[in-house]
């Protein structure tokens, strides 16, 4: 079994025990569910626990195993790492005791999902795909899952509205449209874009960059 393979099946491994100690902290019920599958990180998730688990059980879709989609979970995963590090957790860090380990932004699940397995992924992109299969545009097209990741957003809250009630409809606030007018989200929600594609390009541009320089052996690439 090639080692970019084996390598995959331990990020498996991985996923399986941050998936094991979210339902023990009971976040993957139901209803907890539902209200955070808004988040970008719970919805890139779900997609990529997919996504693994027809690769390994190699599911006849073909496009999921291409050098162009494994970088897109590499582009995915890694703005989700970078956005949450920069972004998302220095807020939340200041509103609680930096000795809190039992707070959710300092277990370990946490580094799982916004750390271990975005960096791993990366690394998988870097050193097991095959670059002479990737398509250039790749690095403008996969923005494609942002903008639908935003529509979700909104037919999630508006189907929460519907059945739930008004808790929990939007993952930011900046997104919110009780609180800010049209101009004001999609100012920011533009400028959220942008910083994707700008760690997409990075992405696509360390990879490409390494592959030009003979770094990783093409013995070592596994597209299957």
């Amino acid at each position: 079994m090639p080692i970019a393979l084996l390598y995959r099946w331990a990020i498996f491994v991985l996923l399986i025990v941050g998936l094991i100690l979210l339902m023990k902290h009971k976040v993957l019920t139901p209803f907890v569910f539902w209200s955070r599958i808004q988040y970008y990180t719970f919805s890139t998730f779900t997609l990529f626990m997919f996504w693994l688990g027809a690769t390994l059980l190699r599911v006849d879709i073909p496009f999921l195993y291409t050098a162009d989609c494994r970088y897109i979970v590499a582009a995915s995963l890694g703005t989700l790492s970078l956005m949450y590090h920069w972004i998302v957790r220095p807020g939340a860090i200041k509103t609680h005791r930096l000795n809190d380990i039992s707070y959710e932004h300092f277990s370990f699940y946490n580094y799982i999902f916004h750390y271990f397995i975005p960096i791993l992924m990366t690394v998988d992109y870097i050193f097991f795909v095959d670059k002479r299969e990737m398509h250039w545009y790749t690095m403008v097209t996969w923005m494609i899952y942002p903008a639908l990741y935003t529509v979700f957003v909104y037919v999630r809250a508006w189907i929460t509205l519907v059945t739930h009630g008004t808790s929990h409809l939007y993952p930011y606030t900046f997104m919110d449209p009780r609180e800010h007018d049209f101009f004001f989200i999609t100012k920011h929600v533009l400028k959220v874009g942008f910083q994707f594609f700008v760690i997409g390009i990075f992405v696509y541009a360390l990879g490409m960059g390494l592959y030009h320089l003979g770094i990783p052996p093409l013995s070592w690439t596994y597209n299957l």
